[in-house]
């Protein structure tokens, strides 16, 4: 990382292995923010403690996951055919586990799945259980306009939309430190991140930097959101105590957003040996999968939620070990669970049903 890359953008027809390393990351990174919130660690940690400030350190650099994985969704998409069937095949995924594992609970958990838990499990869309599904879904349908846009436009005219979103939706709207436009958190915040990400994979981005000052960049982004967050929960600045601890961490914060871009760009450069590559081939399909199976409403309830405050308690050393051993271990049990999701429906050939049925009756639609 500290030797000047080749920073050429990599040709568009070859697979970047970076930008697939980098979405396992997002997720694993989705894996530890959830560990540390909803598992309990960040309400159980003694105020302003050496365990305060590792688990709060741990939390903002893993909350500008959402921002990268949004950001990857732009930088491929965009040169990206676009398929109904892809969509239907993703909520097939979803639908899989939010049904086969509230059926496995109903069996073996006597007790723990309402009507209501069913009838969510089967409208995985509308229910409420992954809202960055939910986002995406409704981002989806706007892609054979966005799409064809950023093709179209001229990069001065793409980074002047780039610039305009940015300016408008990140740095005018921390000002007030709230979400003034509503598009944190939804499909709206998705749809700016696709663009900025489409414009980095059609034009790239501070081309003249090697990985270093990428990382340096991405590094300085989450000093000064923590720093941020520890002076104003000490209350040595009573503007920042005013405005609140969280003020410069969350989705739309122009210091996450850079945080996202920076890490795009550090991996998009990323040059992966060929045995590194075929790892990352065999388990990057399963990231998203990773989300959809942790993230279920009963492994959620009951493995989850409040059950890794103990970590709190520990030594620093300790408590980040416990947090990143644990985020591994959800990450490859998920992922070798999605690997035999994957061959059934490779056996029962649902994508090339879906293609086929798309082909007939929607044939050339959006060539």
């Amino acid at each position: 990382m500290n030797k000047k890359d080749n920073i050429t953008t990599p040709a568009k027809t070859e697979r970047n292995y970076g930008i697939d390393a980098l979405r396992m990351l997002a997720m694993l990174l989705v894996v530890i923010a959830h560990i540390l919130g909803p598992g309990g660690i960040l309400e159980s940690v003694e105020f302003m403690s050496p365990q305060f400030k590792a688990a709060w350190l741990l939390e903002i650099i893993s909350y500008c996951s959402v921002n990268c994985y949004a950001l990857i969704s732009g930088y491929v998409g965009i040169h990206s055919k676009y398929r109904y069937h892809n969509i239907i095949l993703l909520w097939l995924r979803v639908l899989f586990y939010t049904a086969g594992i509230t059926l496995i609970f109903a069996v073996f958990v006597p007790g723990s799945v309402s009507l209501r838990d069913w009838v969510r499990a089967f409208l995985p869309t509308l229910s409420g259980y992954y809202w960055y599904f939910t986002a995406y879904f409704a981002l989806f349908m706007f892609l054979p306009l966005l799409n064809p846009a950023i093709n179209r436009l001229s990069q001065k005219q793409l980074g002047a939309v780039v610039v305009s979103l940015t300016v408008t939706f990140s740095f005018l709207q921390t000002l007030p430190g709230k979400d003034v436009f509503g598009v944190s958190s939804n499909a709206w915040w998705l749809m700016i991140l696709y663009v900025i990400g489409g414009y980095i994979g059609k034009y790239g981005l501070f081309k003249t930097c090697g990985s270093g000052k990428l990382f340096l960049g991405y590094t300085g982004m989450i000093l000064i959101m923590w720093l941020s967050k520890l002076v104003a929960e000490a209350g040595f600045i009573p503007a920042l105590s005013f405005l609140g601890g969280n003020y410069l961490i969350y989705h739309t914060s122009p210091f996450m957003l850079f945080a996202g871009i920076f890490l795009l760009l550090l991996f998009e450069r990323l040059h992966t040996p060929r045995p590194v590559s075929g790892i990352i081939k065999l388990f990057a399909p399963a990231a998203f999968s990773v989300y959809v199976i942790h993230g279920q409403p009963q492994i959620w309830n009951y493995l989850l939620e409040q059950n890794f405050a103990r970590f709190a308690s520990l030594s620093v050393p300790l408590e980040v070990m416990c947090v990143l051993l644990t985020a591994v271990a959800v990450y490859i049990v998920c992922s070798l669970i999605d690997l035999i999701r994957e061959n059934i429906f490779k056996a029962l050939k649902i994508k090339q049903l879906l293609s086929r049925l798309e082909d007939k009756y929607l044939t050339n639609l959006w060539n």
